[in-house]
């Protein structure tokens, strides 16, 4: 029994110096500084990710790239919107070029907003009637489809296509009704400001030649003057043009089947080049004018006839619609505080969520395409 009292008798020792070290205070001091440094490393740890999260995922779809006046536009707008046409052009099977969309559709949103807020003071609205009557005309079956349905089911299978629409789009309602109301703002817009266009213009027969800078050009020029010799018709100065054309010209596959031919052009449709060409006399060949799209490209213009007054086709006097419509938003621009922004950072940015959007499931026709893209 004496044995057994001895060895508790030591246990209880132990234990009590055990105890006492764990409550003198320095001790208790290295635990607490231990625990908080362990708290904060989490901490720091967590703050980290959560900043590195904010920055890469949150931040830069609300960034501003684009402010009229005092309407805002971010990142995620302007991606959403050639989201739309990359799927677009998916299911078409035409090339999607995105550099360019991206630049086009950052001028679509400036450009729409001016309008929009300019169009009430010319009386131009578009009510929510008129926006659901022309997504109705758009989505409703086509005629031989509606026969010999009711108009309760005609009426139902427009909304169901209506919502298979926005779901392959992958946009909301309201989003899509905005874009929808200020295309026809823009489209209204263009024919209200179009309405100064002339029906009838002085136009030019023209012809066009493109081939590299340092190419053949003497010997062109001879063949051509040979081959003009004895033309006294414009069809005959059409022929002649055309022959150097299959010889020489680098030209579209399209233009150089048709020797050239671009066909009548009145003033304001290709301005960029006109003062290189509208003022020819017929059968002469324009100086060598640098291809603006390939500078290592000369361009030859010819004009085969002439007329001081004829009527515009449509396509033609629409074209000119669609220019005086943008020469007055260029010039109504100084008017607006206009903010607009676009840099690398941003351009990598958008191609990263075109890229991870490109897996999604093929859209099915798009409807709006003409209007997502206004003349």
């Amino acid at each position: 029994m004496a044995e057994i009292n001895v060895t508790n008798n030591k246990d209880t020792t132990h234990i009590d110096r055990r105890r006492l070290v764990l409550q003198q205070p320095r001790f208790r001091l290295r635990q607490k500084i231990t625990f908080v440094t362990l708290a904060l490393s989490i901490a720091v740890i967590l703050g980290v990710f959560l900043v590195g999260y904010f920055i890469a995922f949150v931040l830069p779809p609300r960034e501003l790239v684009v402010r009229v006046n005092d309407v805002k536009y971010t990142r995620g707008d302007l991606v959403e919107l050639v989201r739309i046409n990359q799927k677009t052009a998916d299911f078409f099977g035409v090339t999607f070029d995105a550099s360019s969309s991206v630049f086009e559709s950052l001028q679509t949103i400036v450009e729409n907003e001016i309008i929009s807020q300019s169009a009430p003071s010319y009386g131009i609205i578009v009510s929510d009637e008129e926006v659901d009557l022309q997504i109705n005309s758009v989505m409703k079956p086509t005629a031989d489809l509606e026969s010999g349905k009711s108009e309760e089911q005609i009426v139902r299978e427009t909304r169901e296509r209506y919502a298979s629409y926005l779901n392959t789009i992958q946009i909301d309602e309201s989003t899509h009704r905005d874009i929808v109301r200020k295309t026809m703002v823009r489209e209204r817009f263009r024919q209200y400001i179009g309405d100064s266009v002339p029906f009838v213009a002085e136009q030019v027969k023209l012809h066009r030649l493109i081939m590299p800078a340092l190419g053949e050009i003497d010997i062109m020029k001879v063949k051509f003057e040979d081959a003009k010799r004895d033309a006294k018709t414009s069809q005959a100065l059409s022929v002649a043009f055309g022959s150097v054309v299959r010889e020489f010209s680098n030209d579209t596959p399209s233009t150089l089947r048709r020797g050239g031919d671009l066909g009548w052009i009145a003033k304001g449709v290709i301005p960029e080049y006109e003062r290189d060409f509208f003022y020819l006399e017929p059968g002469e060949l324009s100086d060598p004018v640098k291809n603006k799209e390939n500078s290592n490209q000369a361009i030859f213009f010819m004009i085969s006839e002439r007329h001081m007054a004829q009527e515009l086709s449509v396509s033609v006097r629409d074209e000119l619609k669609t220019r005086a419509l943008q020469e007055w938003v260029n010039e109504e621009r100084s008017n607006y505080d206009v903010y607009a922004v676009f840099n690398s950072d941003i351009y990598a940015w958008i191609f990263k969520q075109l890229r991870l959007s490109s897996t999604a499931p093929t859209p099915t026709p798009d409807p709006f395409q003409s209007m997502l893209n206004p003349q």
